[in-house]
């Protein structure tokens, strides 16, 4: 087992490492530039027209050695994350719920085979509208470790359970019809009607949900078949014994049901704390209770440090409910912070190469000469070149609202001047700058999440590229009906 671990550290470190040499690289032969930025809203907003050259920043060898410890203190909320996460699921584990809940559940599905087909499309279908509807992403993370031992008890793989949450929740990010974090800023800067096009956006939504859900399928039947064929082969044979997903069912005593509720509430109390803004608006609109000014609430959603606070006070809570005393509370919960010790050093090096990148200010070099060559295509075949403006753009900045604050004060206005509506440009962003997220070392959502399941990289990369090829094809056919019917 150390021996695997031992071979993917090295794989997706090394890679990693490259890629930040390859971008130091860049900043000594790419100009320096910028634009000018206005604040809207508290987001640093690019102005259209105020690129200009600036001096150059060359990263060298220092630069490099500073940029991991930079990248800690950029990454540090979602650090902070994932340790407790870790923690806590360690301490769930250690009650024994989960494994009991696991055999439960397999139980019920070796019960009733016709409903096992389910398991894939329900979960899929669940994390892809999280996505669409309020931007689930780091979110995510908390139900893969879940998943990845449910996948096994059905017979299915790590990689499996890995995909059903992340993957999932990555479709409906890209292909989002709600989503207040790349439609609902984008269309904001476009000065395009909040949440506009929702039609066809919902059509796009359902055909990539189901594109994901039969490739998940396939793959699936495929494994069934030959177990070899597994993309974590070797890592699910200890895991299963870990796991000892072999024995029989056992009885779930009074105390794992209490964990299990627990654990689940606080799932749905998690949901809610990010709907928090929407679920009192609705209330307010159909009941007339206005909750926000009743409880004294922010009218906003939790993030990563609203989350984090919650599962913690999830995890002393099953820790009291599974009659834990102190001694095996902090072991059972340092535990799982060690663990997740290793994905975060690597979130730290990926950030780096954000850094680097910015640092040597290469990235409106970047953008200003690729809008400007958009300009002269045909509007089909510039929407198209904007998708994968967004997808270039996507490998140093992965986060969806970043992007639409530095790349929609351009593309929207251009979009004027192509022939394509400010809509189609906004739907263009929204693709090419999501599906590369499930794969790129930069984003530490990909990074944290193959890393429950110990992944390597090279090895997702090579799994998902069929993937995001079909994806990418679907994308730019997509894109051809809005120019015909001039979508608005």
């Amino acid at each position: 087992m150390s021996r695997i671990l031992s071979k993917i550290k090295l794989n997706t470190f090394a890679i990693i490492l490259s890629i930040l040499a390859i971008v130091a690289a860049l900043t000594w032969v790419v100009p320096s530039g910028s634009y000018d930025r206005t604040e809207i809203d508290g987001r640093q907003v690019v102005i259209a027209g105020t690129y200009h050259r600036v001096a150059s920043a060359p990263q060298g060898i220092f630069d490099l050695l500073q940029a991991p410890i930079q990248g800690f203190a950029k990454t540090a909320e979602v650090i902070v994350f994932l340790l407790i996460i870790g923690g806590v699921l360690s301490v769930v584990e250690k009650t024994g719920a989960i494994a009991a809940g696991i055999q439960a559940a397999s139980g019920f599905f070796g019960r009733n085979p016709k409903l096992r087909f389910l398991f894939i499309p329900l979960g899929v279908i669940v994390f892809s509208l999280c996505g669409a509807t309020f931007g689930m992403c780091e979110e995510a993370l908390i139900f893969v470790p879940i998943f990845i031992p449910l996948a096994l008890s059905l017979g299915y793989d790590s990689a499996l359970g890995t995909a059903i949450p992340f993957v999932g929740a990555g479709v409906g990010f890209a292909a989002a019809f709600t989503n207040p974090f790349t439609v609902g800023i984008a269309q904001g800067i476009a000065q395009v009607p909040l949440y506009s096009g929702l039609g066809y956006r919902l059509v796009i939504w359902a055909i990539c949900t189901t594109v994901i859900i039969t490739w998940l399928c396939w793959y699936a039947h495929r494994i069934k078949k030959d177990p070899s064929k597994s993309l974590t082969y070797e890592f699910d044979l200890e895991k299963r014994k870990e796991l000892k997903l072999n024995k029989e069912e056992t009885h779930m005593t009074k105390r794992q049901k209490w964990v299990l509720l627990a654990f689940g509430l606080g799932m749905i109390g998690l949901i809610a704390g990010v709907l928090k803004p929407q679920l009192c608006s609705f209330i307010h609109r159909t009941w007339g209770l206005d909750l926000m000014t009743m409880l004294h609430l922010e009218d906003t959603g939790w993030y990563i440090t609203e989350i984090a606070a919650w599962f913690l006070g999830v995890g002393f809570l099953c820790g009291f409910l599974g009659k834990m005393n102190m001694q095996k509370f902090s072991d059972s919960f340092f535990d799982g912070v060690r663990s997740m010790a290793e994905i975060a050093m690597l979130l730290c090096f990926a950030q780096a190469i954000v850094i680097v990148a910015n640092n040597g200010h290469i990235l409106d070099t970047l953008l200003e000469t690729m809008s400007s060559a958009i300009k002269h295509l045909h509007p089909v075949c510039a929407s198209w070149a904007a998708m994968v403006l967004q997808t270039v753009i996507d490998f140093f900045i992965p986060s969806g609202s970043s992007k639409a604050v530095l790349t929609m004060p351009i593309l929207a206005p251009l979009a004027d001047l192509i022939g394509i509506t400010r809509q189609t440009m906004v739907l263009a962003f929204q693709l090419g700058g999501s599906w590369m997220n499930m794969v790129l070392p930069t984003d530490p959502v990909t990074i944290a999440s193959i890393g429950f399941a110990r992944i390597a990289y090279p090895k997702w990369l090579k799994w998902m590229l069929p993937l995001l090829i079909t994806m990418y094809l679907l994308s730019f056919l997509l894109l051809i009906p809005p120019y015909l019917m001039k979508w608005q």
